[in-house]
């Protein structure tokens, strides 16, 4: 009797342990893949023949966003670049721009036409910037010129929400993992009980 006992008794702690470093494990593989690396192509406006593309990558604090352009019309010209929030390139290419609401490092041309700039945004995740609850937009402008105010956008690309990847949270995974412990836990409880009482 009583070595049934201790057998059960070893047997539910092996299941919870093995259990917690499951659910432990599942919760580490899932936040890990909550830091995403995101990237858009940035395509001409106003026929300017400049295109690039835009990387989206989360680091301790923020997100770092990289700008590649090419054919950039004239060496040594900065270009001012932001991210604009309430519209799309569609609206500022139609006229109607929306407000920055993050500006970007200046990108200086370079004689092969190309151009590049890295910017930290602090407090923000890509996942947020590509989020659902604001249109976004990533914008280059044309040369600014003194007097002449904000110049107009040279290549755009839209920051879209991402699809949902049917991914598990974390929390998720860690209530699952815990109902399964308590269930696993509560069988062999009755499991041992019944033997105790059988003998």
């Amino acid at each position: 009797m009583y070595r049934a006992r201790w057998h059960s008794g070893v047997a539910l702690v092996i299941t919870m342990v093995a259990a917690v470093a499951l659910v432990l494990s599942l919760s580490t593989n899932a936040e890990a893949q909550e830091d995403q690396i995101m990237e858009v192509s940035l395509t001409q406006s106003r026929d300017s023949g400049v295109s690039g593309n835009a990387t989206f990558q989360d680091v301790e604090g923020g997100v770092e966003v990289t700008l590649q352009m090419q054919n950039l019309p004239e060496a040594g010209i900065k270009h001012i670049n932001h991210i604009h929030a309430g519209g799309t390139c569609a609206d500022d290419r139609a006229g109607r721009t929306a407000p920055v609401t993050i500006p970007l490092e200046t990108i200086t041309a370079q004689k092969d036409g190309t151009g590049s700039a890295t910017t930290t945004i602090e407090d923000v995740s890509a996942a947020q910037l590509f989020g659902e609850d604001k249109e976004r937009f990533i914008l280059l402008h044309a040369e600014t010129k003194e007097g002449e105010g904000v110049p107009p956008g040279i290549a755009c690309a839209d920051l879209a929400p991402l699809p949902d990847t049917g991914g598990i949270r974390p929390a998720t995974l860690f209530l699952a993992g815990a109902i399964s412990v308590f269930g696993v836990a509560g069988g062999l409880f009755i499991l041992q009980r019944r033997i105790g009482a059988e003998n």
